[in-house]
Formats: C-alpha cells, structure tokens, sequence
C-alpha cells in the first residue's frame, strides 16, 4: 500500500464527501420494508423501488447495473470475472417508535447521520458504491473485477440471494459491511426446533392460559398467564419470592373467576441470551411453586422447567452444553411458548459452536424432548460459517483496517448470523467501529459521518489490493 494511493484516496473522497451523504438521504427517503408480493415485485413495493434507486446512483457513477427480479442489483467494475464481491443490502425493518426525527430523512446532528437504513445497510451499500467508482477512478489499470451486490430482502431471511444464487456464482471473496469491525470470520450454526404436546384438561385450580414470546431469536421480555381457581391473596406472595430469585418482575392482577400473572424481563438476542433476564422462563418457575391440581398443564410445566430452567442459556439440562475454542459456548434461549388448558406450543433457538454435530446436538435434543412427551414439528438448522483467518482475504482486509483505523485489527466470532452466512469465503467487514452502538434496528439508528468515509476509503484500497 503506498502513501501516494493512500493520498489519492483520502483527496477523492474529500471531494466527494457532501455528494456521497446526498445519495444516502436519496436512498434513505425510499421506505423500503418487506411487504406482499405485488406483481413482479416479490417483496412488495419499497424494496423494488429501493433497487431502482440504487440502480440510478450506480447509472450516475458510470455502471451498468443488472436487475435480478427485483430481488438482488449488480455491478461490476470491469468486464473481467469478478474476483472480490461486496454484498449490502436495501431493505430495512420497521421504523417503530421513538424517533426523533423523520426517519425517512437522512440528518446530520453532531457528526452523526441518523435515519431508518442509515447504518443497517443503506449508508453503507452508498460508501460501496462509492469505493467502487474510486478505484474504477484511481487504479484504472486493474486487472481483476470487483461486483457489488445489493439485496432486498436481508432483513427477512435472505430469499433474495437464495434465488440469484441459483444462476449466479457469488465471486471467491466476498465481505459485507453489514456488521462490526475489525473482520467477522466465522458465525456460529443455529438450532430451532418447535415442540407440541396436548394434554387433558387438569381440575381446578389450573393454568387456562400462557403465552411468552414473540420469536425465537429474541430473548423474551415479557410473558404472562391466566390462572383459574386460586385467589389473588394466593399468588401474590409468590410473585414477590419469585422476582427476588429470578430478577424478572413478577405481578398478580384480579380477574373475574381467575388470576392473571405477568412476567417482565429484559430482551437480548438470542445470541447472547445471558444479557437478558427470560420473562417466560421465569414464569414457569412461579407456576410450578403455585398449589395448582395435578397432571394435565401443571405435569407439562414441570417438565419444560427441568428442560429449560430459568438462568440455564447454555443448554446443560437439554444436555447440549458444549463449546470449542474458536466459538466459545453453545448459547440457548428458550423463545416462545403458547399454552391453553389442553395443550401447547414452543420452540427455543440454540447459537452452536462448530463442534457442534447432528448426534451430539440435534439428537440429544429431539431425544430429551420426546422423552418429556413433547412433539417435535420442524426443525430449522444452519451450519457453523468459517472463512478461515490465514486467507489473503481475510490478510488484506485486517491490513488495510490497521492501517486506515490505526486499531489492532482482529478475526471475531459471533452467534448471530449475516448476509454471507452461507457463502463459502464470505466475511463481514464494518460498517460499526468498535464502541459504536448505531441503534440497529431501533428509534434513532445512526452511523458517525467519519467512519462512514473511513469505511468507504478502506473499500477503496481493498478493491484495488485484490483486483491487482
């Protein structure tokens, strides 16, 4: 890497500093969230029209862009066969609520871009493309390809790459900067079973209903049950004992014939289910100290309690407990049940290491929970992602962190799962600088202007090192 490069990227990007966020505020302003199937548009109207807008950013920097079904946009910076890919996205979530202000307008506050897409993926799929027409710019004489990709629906399961990589090879290296610094090289698997069981309905006093959870990925923050046959005056002293020793809070509210018990926690994702407190989990403890009748609700209460006891978020009483060094521990976080008086529903979501295999995880598992009388249903699974960390790859993108951030740059784990999950050589690079808490996904999300740049130069030099 020379210092004159180094200059000549720095003067480019000063130069196109306030027409690189115009183009943000362009693609931020299109509300691009997953609905119905509308025509030819497979994920509803804002994601398609997000691509149209990318595609005409792309046009104005001197590419010709190539629509996919409306579902994934390309460029290449050559006609050469691409030799490094950078996979974005254009599709949000929801706004939610809190903001301060419109989400839909990218705003400059104290050095900060704050708008729905801002960090999570618009700002960064502009600082790509950006990158792209530095290097076409700067390092005219580059011999290999370099594509962009920009997808539509990332934020709902990734279907969008599912069908281009049906026609299309994805390039050998490919980096999304949908993630954190300094380099995400490996991901760890996911395990999601969903579990039923029926039973007859149990004498009085029993549980009518339960219901805890919204999704497995998340750790549940709130959980609450209808208890028929017992008085206020009887649960009230067990909310109080249970939220001492469960951290969750715990309250009894009178209803005509029944009690109604509430559960608050803490969320967390289910990556790291131990940053939470499971409101569920710790309901089901409290039930089960209640003098409900037997069998019936109360036997299948007891049962998910030994499986999956309050505190336990690595999965020792499943009997799944495990971890190896390059992923540290399997986590595991019981995510959503749904119970009346003859029957329910669950499921829990296990992050895995890559020791991980179908007969010490998935078998282990399945057994224990049929051995307890639980159905299981459906089972979603990943497999453990690794690009390993001695690749030229994986070399050149820690070098050129190190050298443009001034940080140690380093190879990371993380339970959650990104845009290159399953795409052999795939590696999640930046946008968020260590420190940096964007509010992904939540009011205000936000991604500071200067590492936004920083991000877009060092895009810039790891294009022209690889397509040398």
């Amino acid at each position: 890497m020379c210092d004159a490069m180094r200059s000549a990227i720095d003067t480019w990007f000063d130069c196109h500093r306030e027409e690189l966020l115009e183009d943000i505020r362009r693609l931020v302003a299109v509300k691009s969230v997953r609905e119905a199937p509308v025509s030819d548009r497979p994920y509803g109207p804002g994601p398609a029209a997000a691509l149209l807008k990318v595609s005409e950013i792309l046009k104005e920097k001197g590419f010709a862009p190539v629509n996919f079904e409306n579902r994934v946009v390309t460029a290449d910076m050559s006609a050469g066969a691409p030799v490094l890919g950078i996979l974005a996205h254009v599709d949000t979530v929801n706004f939610g609520d809190g903001w301060t202000s419109d989400p839909l307008t990218a705003t400059v506050r104290d050095g900060n871009l704050y708008g729905r897409g801002a960090a999570d993926d618009k700002g960064p799929a502009v600082a790509a493309i950006y990158a792209l027409a530095a290097a076409k710019e700067l390092a005219p004489g580059l011999t290999k390809g370099c594509r962009v990709l920009f997808g539509s629906a990332e934020e709902t399961g990734h279907d969008d790459l599912y069908h281009y990589r049906q026609q299309y090879a994805m390039p050998p290296s490919v980096f999304t900067p949908d993630g954190e610094y300094p380099v995400i090289n490996a991901e760890k698997g996911r395990l999601v079973p969903t579990f039923t069981a029926n039973f007859p309905e149990s004498a009085l006093p029993r549980v009518m209903s339960f219901k805890g959870g919204v999704t497995a990925n998340a750790v549940p923050e709130h959980a609450e049950a209808v208890v028929e046959g017992l008085t206020i005056e009887q649960v009230r002293p067990a909310c109080a004992a249970f939220s001492q020793k469960t951290d969750a809070v715990l309250k009894a509210e009178k209803l005509e014939g029944a009690v109604k018990i509430t559960s608050d926690g803490k969320a967390a994702h289910a990556m790291e289910p131990h940053a939470g407190i499971n409101a569920q989990t710790a309901l089901l403890e409290l039930l089960e100290a209640l003098p409900l009748a037997p069998g019936g609700s109360l036997s299948c209460i007891k049962k998910l309690n030994k499986l999956f006891p309050h505190g336990d978020t690595n999965g020792t009483a499943l009997g799944i407990a495990m971890a190896d060094e390059l992923a540290g521990p399997l986590t595991l976080n019981f995510g959503v049940l749904s119970m009346d008086s003859t029957g329910l529903s669950g499921n829990f979501d296990a992050r895995t290491p890559k020791c991980a295999t179908t007969s010490n995880m998935d078998d282990i598992a399945v057994a224990k929970l049929m051995e307890a009388g639980f159905d299981v249903k459906d089972i979603v699974k990943t497999d453990f992602h690794h690009t390993p960390a001695d690749t030229d790859f994986v070399r050149t993108l820690l070098g050129v962190y190190e050298t443009y951030s001034g940080r140690k740059g380093a190879c990371l784990t993380m339970g959650g799962q990104t845009y290159v999950h399953d795409i052999d050589g795939g590696v999640s690079f930046g946008c968020v600088f260590p420190g940096v808490e964007p509010r992904m996904h939540g009011a205000d999300e936000f991604i500071p202007v200067d590492d936004l740049i920083l991000s877009a130069k060092m895009f810039t030099q790891i294009i022209i090192d690889m397509c040398r």
